[in-house]
């Protein structure tokens, strides 16, 4: 199980796909897919364990964390760049608690992909949830 953080420009407001046909569900799914293969290879992609994650964000406060408290991992959302400042304080504080080499590993892929987002305006962190 996981949960996809993306850095991609923001999307128009598309149509629901509640009464598409099947066909345009897959032709969108299709973007979507080729969309993070590019961000991926660009650095601009973390495909985070939920198994990792979860334990961590509860070991720094839970929903108590402003913004990755509130992060769904079974839902899909957008942040902007006026998150950023409140993100950076969450992440940090997942660093203090962080107790192994693999959730050491996660926020400092945590904190690269902030970095990114700093470097590059124009961009909005999506999540994609399982």
């Amino acid at each position: 199980m996981g949960l996809l953080l993306v850095l991609r420009a923001p999307l128009p407001r598309s149509k629901s796909l509640r009464r598409a046909t099947r066909a345009q569900r897959r032709e969108r799914y299709r973007a979507d897919a080729e969309d993070w293969a590019t961000a991926r290879e660009r650095g601009l992609l973390l495909d985070v364990s939920v198994e990792v994650l979860l334990p961590l964000l509860n070991a720094a406060g839970g929903n108590r964390l402003p913004i990755m408290g509130q992060l769904n991992p079974w839902s899909d959302g957008v942040l902007v760049r006026e998150d950023l400042s409140q993100l950076d304080a969450d992440v940090d504080r997942l660093r203090a608690v962080a107790g192994n080499d693999v959730e050491r590993g996660l926020v400092a892929a945590l904190m690269a992909l902030l970095a990114r987002w700093r470097n590059e305006p124009g961009l909005t962190l999506h999540w994609y949830g399982d």
